[in-house]
Formats: C-alpha cells, sequence, structure tokens
C-alpha cells in the first residue's frame, strides 16, 4: 500500500471520529429542521467561516502527524479494556469542597412480580418490540437519556448533555488534526492546551467552548499524558490512574441586558474528559465570536508542585495569574489563580492558544 493511499485511508478514519462525536448534535438539529423551519437569520446556514487555527512553526506536518494517528489506532485496536476499579486520584488530598454536598448517582431497577414465567417472557418480548416501534419517535433528548447515541447522557437535574465516564472516544487519544476537523462537522469552538510536566510524564489539560452542531453550546476539559520525550503531537486520554477531579460551570451572555446566565455546572469529580452542552446558540450567528461563552472551573492537582506546573502552562496560553479566586469573572482577563493544590481557571477571551512543546 502506498504512502499516499495509507494517509487518505487514515484521514478517513479521523473524519469518521471527529463525525460520530458530533453525531447526537446532528441528530437533533435533523430532527428540528425537519419539524419546523429554523428560526435564526439566514446566515446561520449559509455562514462555516472561522477564525483558522495557528500553531507554532515546528508543528509535526500533515504526514508524520498521520503516522502518528496510525500507530495510535493500531495500539488502540490491540489494547485490551481494563475495568475501572478506582476513582480517586493518585496523590489526592482535596476531595470536597468547601461546603460542598455530595449527591450519589444511582440506578433503579424495577421488576414487575409474575406468576407465569411463560407470561413474564411473553411481556418483556412485546416490550421490546414496542421499544423497536417507537425508536424514531424518541426525540434527541430521549435518546441521548437513554444512552441510545454514542456515549452521550442526558442529566435531568443539570439539564445538560455530556458523555460518559468510559466513552468509546477514551481509546483513540487526541491530535490537533481533531480540531482541525471540528467544522467540518459543524463545531465552532475556542480552545486553550496547556502542557507541562509532572512525575515523569508529559501533560495536557485542553478546555474548550463553543458551538457544537447548530443548536447546542457548551464546554470541556481533557485530561491527557504521554511518556516524556515523545515528539510530535499525538497524545494518550488519560488512564484511570491519572484522573483530575474537577468542575466546571459553563456561562453566556445573551446580550439581553441580564449579563453572562449559568447554563450548566459538571459537578467535582475525578474526570479525564468532564462535557456538558445544552440547547442554544451563540449570540454570533456566523460563529466566528465566541466571547459570550464563559467557562469556570477548579481542577486539584496531586501536590502543589503539579500545579505550579500546569500554572506555567496556563500563563505560556495567556492566561494572567491573579492571587484570589474573587478577580476570576467575565470582565475581567483571563486567568487563573492557584490555592493549595487546586487551580481555579475564568477563560471566556482566548480563542486559539497553545503552551509551549515539552
Amino acid at each position: 500500500m502506498s504512502k499516499t493511499t495509507r494517509n487518505l485511508i487514515i484521514v478517513f478514519a479521523v473524519v469518521i471520529v471527529v463525525g460520530a462525536a458530533a453525531a447526537p448534535f446532528i441528530i437533533k438539529a435533523t430532527k428540528a429542521l425537519k419539524s419546523e423551519s429554523m428560526t435564526e437569520p439566514p446566515e446561520v446556514t449559509e455562514s462555516t467561516t472561522i477564525d483558522e487555527f495557528t500553531y507554532p512553526d515546528d508543528e509535526e506536518t500533515t504526514d508524520e502527524i498521520l503516522g502518528e494517528i496510525e500507530s495510535s489506532l493500531l495500539e488502540a485496536s490491540k489494547a485490551e479494556t481494563t475495568p475501572v476499579t478506582s476513582t480517586k486520584a493518585p496523590g489526592e488530598t482535596t476531595t470536597k469542597a468547601p461546603g460542598e454536598t455530595t449527591t450519589k448517582k444511582s440506578t433503579v431497577t424495577t421488576t414487575k412480580a409474575s406468576t407465569s414465567t411463560t407470561k413474564k417472557e411473553t411481556s418483556e418480548k412485546e416490550a421490546d418490540s414496542e421499544d423497536f416501534q417507537n425508536l424514531e419517535k424518541l426525540s434527541a433528548q430521549e435518546a441521548l437519556a437513554s444512552n441510545a447515541v454514542v456515549s452521550y447522557l442526558w442529566d435531568p437535574n443539570g439539564n445538560f448533555y455530556y458523555t460518559e465516564d468510559n466513552p468509546w472516544q477514551r481509546n483513540f487519544g487526541f491530535n490537533v488534526l481533531y480540531d482541525w476537523g471540528a467544522p467540518l462537522t459543524i463545531m465552532f469552538y475556542d480552545t486553550i492546551r496547556a502542557k507541562f510536566n509532572y512525575d515523569n510524564t508529559e501533560w495536557m489539560i485542553q478546555f474548550w467552548k463553543g458551538q457544537y452542531g447548530y443548536l447546542f453550546v457548551g464546554s470541556e476539559i481533557g485530561v491527557y499524558t504521554r511518556a516524556v520525550g515523545s515528539t510530535g503531537a499525538h497524545y494518550n486520554c488519560a488512564d484511570d490512574n491519572h484522573l483530575i477531579n474537577m468542575e466546571m460551570t459553563l456561562h453566556q451572555n445573551f446580550n439581553d441586558g441580564r449579563g453572562f446566565i449559568k447554563l450548566f455546572t459538571r459537578s467535582y469529580y475525578p474526570h479525564w474528559w468532564s462535557t456538558g452542552f445544552v440547547d442554544g446558540h451563540l449570540t454570533d450567528y456566523k460563529f466566528n465570536d465566541r466571547s459570550c461563552l464563559y467557562v469556570y472551573s477548579r481542577l486539584t492537582m496531586y501536590d502543589a508542585e503539579m500545579a505550579r506546573a500546569f500554572g506555567d502552562g496556563l500563563s505560556e496560553c495567556g492566561l494572567v495569574e491573579v492571587s484570589s479566586t474573587s478577580q476570576l469573572s467575565p470582565t475581567s482577563n483571563d486567568g487563573y489563580c492557584i490555592s493549595g493544590n487546586d487551580v481555579y481557571v475564568g477563560w471566556r477571551n482566548i480563542n486559539q492558544s497553545i503552551s509551549a512543546s515539552r
């Protein structure tokens, strides 16, 4: 197989991965378009422009990046799924925010008793048949809530969508090509990548916020690692021994005089990928200006050394260190505050930034 043919196959695989990640948002947009006419100005469907990503001159060439993805996909295909045995990050010293209450998630299964085994089996078959017949009638929200679409779930209390703890995307790591291909799947977002070294590991913590499909806005925080001395732009998704306790809140300014309104909060919890999405759209219908979104987050590092290293990575991305969390707001500069092992981040204006490679 020639190198050109191999690269085309890899590019196709990347498009499939990114497209599948955007599937739930595209599904709901399609349903909405069929059921009613769009109320937004025409620019929404006509415009697909976005500020281009810019990276340092020493970034890998496309061929080299594609080669990295190919190797990562081969490794992922050989890897066996490892059951989650712990949700506590190594060295964690802070497990609960001051005044924070803990809500346990539980799944309750109710089984109706039956005096006849045959009758019970028949009833279950009828129920399955009815579910199958009603599948097309499910709204996007109901489909996501029932985990019917690519690992996305619905939080009925917080009224937002999110990804499950161990989604299929975890097998593919992360590469800059995913961001480059995002506009092809109707995802237009800002992003910053803070890179740092800690405990003989190269870390990258990446933030996103923006438009996901025509009908959703949201934000994400991802944690990625790789061996010290690695080259190229590809990282692995953090495993269960490298989770970070974090909390994330997304606000939006609708330019109606109310200021920034909270859309949702992902509660403090160990994550490798924290996500949240709600029905809505950016104030700028061309999706070029995402500054109407403000992300406030708290990430707990394993110790003060790691918090300092992460903070230095944020500084290289253009965020300003402040001495108090009260100085973090939508009206101040994008910044961060280190308090013990906790790093608080307030982000609104920086659209594309990456710290120096380690």
